[in-house]
């Protein structure tokens, strides 16, 4: 045993398995939409050192890298991290990011080391709620007084509005994907088993189970994690009426936290 976290479902999952079926989805125009609202929300300066944590291939780690001082992507997956290592640099030949394989489960960051930090796509919270918890205390360890902390996911009112979903989609490449989906509005746990078919006729197939907090829960999971809440939004209704409630039928829910300073 050399003490590393144990294997996790994320580790078949959050491969080709996930990456195929959306690869066309993820446009240069989405990445730079959204790379707008977490640099909106969590200002971003030209000073700043970031951290976009389970980065994935990284294509939001390098659209911010021009904004700011430096930014690190962190990820699990080693092929996600080759990928994002061999893609395109930051735009306007600014410095790229610094990729750095780690786990959720154990970060090695220093205390303070940043002075905000994201995680984009429901990346954070895929483990019971002990464990989520654990995670996002460690990630506000690493935040500087002061720091905003932004965590993304799945809007869980929406979801709890239609709990179960179906689809199919052919893909560029001929490859068939199929999704059912079940949100369980007690628990806050959405299943959804993936199903992709090459055209080769080799099947890849998982269940990735994700933990969605609802607006009510949000303000006792900062405050374990020593954060306190400062918006509840959306992309769709990122920094348009801070203060409001967040829109039951909004695509997802964006949580911003600070640090306090005392």
């Amino acid at each position: 045993m050399d003490g590393s976290p144990a294997p996790h479902w994320s580790d078949g999952y959050y491969g080709p398995l996930y990456l195929e079926p959306v690869a066309d989805l993820l446009t240069p125009g989405l990445t730079a939409l959204e790379a707008d609202v977490i640099a909106g929300l969590l200002r971003l300066g030209p000073r700043d050192r970031v951290l976009d944590l389970a980065c994935g291939h990284g294509r939001h780690a390098r659209a911010l890298a021009g904004r700011v001082r430096a930014v690190v992507g962190l990820e699990r997956s080693a092929a996600y991290l080759a990928r994002a290592r061999a893609s395109s640099p930051a735009p306007g030949g600014a410095p790229g990011p610094a990729w750095l394989r780690a786990d959720l489960r154990a970060l090695p960051l220093r205390p303070g080391a940043f002075d905000a930090a994201f995680s984009w796509y429901a990346s954070l919270f895929m483990f019971d709620d002990a464990r989520n918890a654990a995670c996002l205390a460690a990630l506000a360890t690493a935040i500087r007084p002061g720091g905003r902390l932004l965590v993304h996911h799945a809007n869980p009112l929406r979801l709890a509005l239609q709990p179960r979903d179906a689809s199919r989609r052919t893909l560029p490449d001929g490859s068939v994907v199929e999704e059912t989906s079940e949100f369980d509005p007690a628990t806050g746990v959405d299943r959804c088993h993936r199903r992709l078919v090459r055209p080769s006729g080799a099947v890849l197939a998982g269940t990735a189970e994700l933990r969605y907090y609802r607006p009510s829960e949000w303000r006792s999971l900062a405050a374990g994690a020593g954060l306190r809440v400062l918006e509840l939004t959306s992309t769709t209704g990122a920094g348009e009426h801070p203060g409001r409630e967040l829109d039951p039928e909004a695509p997802d829910l964006i949580a911003l936290l600070e640090k306090p300073t005392t």
